[in-house]
């Protein structure tokens, strides 16, 4: 298995600037598609939150990683959900957590968020949500090329 390690910070990068992209997003503009009246829709909300997930999804696996192989986005990924697993077990576990720093990461982490609440709303688990939705990342691994493979040269036949 052959990596580019030039390709491997793009899975990382790309989830962090989603993260951001979707969060200001939904602060700024979503608000107008699923507030009624004085009030959200949570119907709204959830297909909101879930086009731009899918999205988010789609814009990264069809245009940013197509010229990468399944091997280098899974490597890719495989450090974007470890960077988000260890943001997350941090605020889960260590006291005294910083809540404005935790604020802060909950930017970064808006698009992944999406799955949490899925998962939330599957198993009615808390944690068990949150931790599995730091692998989401991995959703990317089966938008990756195949490796191209290498013909063996055939030998030539000499006729006299």
């Amino acid at each position: 298995m052959k990596l580019r390690m030039k390709t491997l910070w793009r899975v990382p990068v790309y989830c962090i600037l989603s993260g951001v992209v979707s969060y200001y997003l939904t602060v700024y503009v979503g608000g107008f598609f699923f507030r009624s009246e004085d009030s959200i829709d949570p119907l709204r909300s959830a297909v909101f939150s879930g086009v731009l997930f899918l999205l988010i999804l789609l814009a990264g696996g069809l245009w940013f990683f197509r010229s990468m192989t399944k091997a280098e986005i899974a490597v890719s990924a495989g450090i974007a959900s470890a960077i988000f697993l260890v943001i997350c077990l941090a605020q889960l576990y260590l006291p005294g957590f910083p809540i404005t720093l935790s604020f802060r990461l909950a930017i970064i982490q808006n698009w992944i968020s999406t799955i949490a609440s899925l998962f939330h709303k599957l198993t009615n688990r808390f944690t068990l949500s949150v931790i599995l939705s730091n692998f989401t990342p991995l959703l990317y691994i089966p938008f990756g090329r195949k490796p191209k493979r290498h013909r063996r040269k055939r030998p030539e036949i000499k006729f006299q």
